[in-house]
């Protein structure tokens, strides 16, 4: 798929110029699983899109994770949404079913777009990222995603995603990271904020409530 959208991430992919600049250090190996991903969704026309969900940037690849281009690393993180392989993964799924009790997955990706702070791993996982690596990612390629994407509300996940956006004037609600060690019931609550403001948004612009999943069955909805 190509749109407008997924051509705001095609120079990431040349590889990114910037390696050669304030990202040095950012890694790329794409036969080790090291380009810049943790994106997918938007898969209809870019209008339908209504939440924008941001982490800070994607952890290590997983075991055997090899990636050849843009559409390489966008079905990869489909594939892991499909069949959650990590809890990140689950708990991205819980988000969508809470945000989208009544749609299929297949139309959550089309209402969701999913991406990063940082397209690219920290040289730890889940380490510290130079400010001039956010700066520089931020303004190159997520303000100009989120430009395509004004009708969207945008999540930022996590303490860092958060920081990151607020210090570039990127407003977003703030909701906990699907990695976090709070208790499942302290996440599902920040999560189910997440999914009134987007019911709230959704009511004021079509006139149309929609509903939050009961406790006992997101497990089902998450596949």
């Amino acid at each position: 798929m190509t749109n407008a959208l997924t051509r705001t991430l095609l120079p990431a992919y040349a590889p990114c110029p910037h390696f050669c600049g304030a990202c040095w250090e950012m890694r790329w190996s794409p036969v080790d699983g090291h380009v810049p991903r943790g994106v997918c969704g938007a898969t209809g026309q870019l209008s339908e899109v209504e939440l924008v969900l941001v982490t800070a940037e994607p952890g290590d690849p997983l075991e055997g994770e090899t990636h050849s281009n843009l559409q390489s690393a966008m079905q990869f993180s489909v594939n892991c949404l499909s069949d959650p392989p990590t809890a990140f993964h689950k708990n991205i799924r819980l988000i969508l079913a809470l945000c989208f009790p009544d749609a299929s997955f297949e139309e959550q990706l089309r209402r969701t777009w999913r991406t990063n702070s940082v397209l690219c791993s920290a040289k730890v996982e889940g380490g510290r990222v130079p400010r001039a690596v956010e700066k520089t990612c931020i303004r190159h390629y997520l303000s100009r995603q989120l430009a395509l994407l004004p009708q969207a509300l945008v999540a930022a996940l996590g303490r860092k995603a958060q920081r990151r956006l607020a210090s570039e004037g990127i407003r977003a609600f703030p909701a906990v990271h699907p990695s976090s060690r709070k208790s499942s019931d302290e996440k599902r609550e920040s999560w189910e904020a997440l999914a009134r403001e987007l019911h709230k948004r959704r009511t004021a612009r079509h006139g149309r409530p929609n509903r939050i999943l009961p406790a006992d069955t997101h497990k089902d909805a998450c596949g």
